[in-house]
């Protein structure tokens, strides 16, 4: 299951942690790390299963299988428009974080329908 993390050049460590953290984790899995400024050309590249990055998916035209794990970066935001937004295979819901375990629950439903072929375009 391929997996890519992007956030802002100015967030990269945060990328590199959660990149670092899947990798330790859930060795399996193939995960890259990119800055957003990238993500168009990681999405062409790259047939992803699980996004997880600072924008929407809607802010972007390419189609991924699996999941999509928006967590937003900004500071001025409004406590609705902090809270992550998820997308697995058409199911979508908020949650603050998401901590690593559930990131890690994500990652791990997104790889079991994706091996029992049931895995459509996320949100």
């Amino acid at each position: 299951m391929r997996v890519l993390v992007a956030f802002e050049e100015i967030r990269s460590v945060y990328a590199d942690a959660i990149t670092r953290a899947i990798r330790e984790l859930r060795s399996g899995l193939n995960v890259r790390s990119a800055i957003v400024e990238e993500l168009e050309q990681e999405l062409g590249d790259f047939d992803l299963h699980v996004v997880v990055c600072s924008q929407p998916k809607s802010m972007h035209a390419s189609s991924v299988r699996g999941a999509w794990v928006e967590i937003p970066t900004e500071e001025d935001l409004e406590d609705e428009e902090r809270l992550a937004r998820i997308c697995l295979d058409g199911e979508q819901w908020r949650t603050d974080g998401p901590q690593l375990a559930e990131l890690l629950e994500i990652l791990d439903e997104t790889h079991k329908r994706l091996r029992q072929g049931d895995l459509s375009e996320a949100c």
